[in-house]
């Protein structure tokens, strides 16, 4: 049997299929009147947390304005909605959250994200909301204003 010729490998073009770059859309966080404001007002180093983009404002006039009774929104709290189910954030702005220290196991900022799931109620309604701000409202502290 004939023995194959040495191939020179530094000749051998090697073709890869290159990715395309996912390109990340900067996050625009927008306040309960649709406003542009600053997410290092919001968030520690100004990042916004990983999968907070599945998340946007809260359009539902109703919705909106039975939050904005309970957090006037000159205040600057945010109000956003999973995109993939019935789960809602209240965002305290970093001047009024209360930094959860190393005793309550938490990152330092974590409590200015409230969590509000409606999942079990199969959708939000003004009553429900109601009821859930109100156990928000007891976390938060802000003082004189």
């Amino acid at each position: 049997m004939p023995v194959p010729e040495p191939v020179d490998v530094s000749k051998v073009e090697i073709k890869t299929a290159a990715k395309p770059v996912k390109k990340e859309k900067p996050f625009i966080l927008k306040d309960t009147s649709g406003e542009v404001v600053d997410s290092s007002e919001y968030f520690y180093n100004g990042k916004n947390p990983i999968g907070f983009s599945e998340f946007i404002p809260v359009e539902r006039e109703d919705l909106l304005e039975i939050f904005n009774k309970a957090f006037n929104p000159k205040m600057g709290f945010l109000f956003y909605k999973s995109i993939k189910s019935e789960v809602y954030l209240v965002i305290v702005p970093l001047k009024y959250s209360t930094v959860v220290s190393a005793e309550q196991e938490s990152a330092d900022g974590d409590f200015q994200k409230h969590a509000l799931s409606f999942i079990g109620e199969g959708s939000v309604n003004p009553d429900t909301l109601r009821s859930k701000l109100a156990r928000v409202l007891k976390f938060v502290k802000i003082g004189d204003n």
